[in-house]
């Protein structure tokens, strides 16, 4: 395992849950971004393994599935089996509960509405990790949800 590999290892524990946001699948489906070894890394090792439960939001449903859309329907096939089939992934929907808790966590950090959607949908997914690669996160979000742990790939690459 590299050093970088070392880290996130550090990081995110075995068995501990995580959601992981859209930067992060991105750097995963896109390859060849700053963060792409390390999402490989949670994907393939501790996703796939079923090392560590995995969540999305179904906002980071939405977000990946633009550009599939406007590439076409062979596009859209391929990002909805990873999204659906990749490992023991579980979706966690945008439900009253969620969307009352986004708008608290925005109120309070100002966070964009998609970015505070993913962050309620850790806060009330029973996710112990949140794994994105937005450092403004990891600071806004310690006072609005303090038993959320915020890894940040970019932050572990150095």
């Amino acid at each position: 395992m590299s050093p970088r590999g070392d880290r996130l290892a550090q990081a995110i524990p075995a068995e501990r849950s995580i959601l992981v946001d859209t930067s992060v699948v991105l750097a995963y489906v896109a390859g060849g971004e700053p963060a792409s070894e390390l999402a490989t890394q949670l994907f393939d090792a501790f996703t796939a393994t079923g090392r560590n439960p995995t969540a999305v939001s179904a906002v980071t449903v939405a977000e990946i599935l633009v550009r599939p859309f406007r590439a076409g329907a062979a596009s859209v096939s391929m990002a909805e089996g990873f999204l659906r089939h990749f490992g023991d992934m579980r979706l966690i929907d945008v439900t009253y509960a969620v969307a009352r808790e986004a708008a608290r966590i925005r109120a309070e950090t100002d966070l964009a509405m998609p970015d505070a959607l993913i962050a309620a949908s850790a806060a009330l997914g029973h996710v112990e990790i949140l794994v994105t690669n937005d450092r403004s996160w990891t600071d806004r979000l310690e006072s609005a949800v303090p038993d959320l742990v915020v890894v940040v790939l970019s932050d572990l690459r150095r």
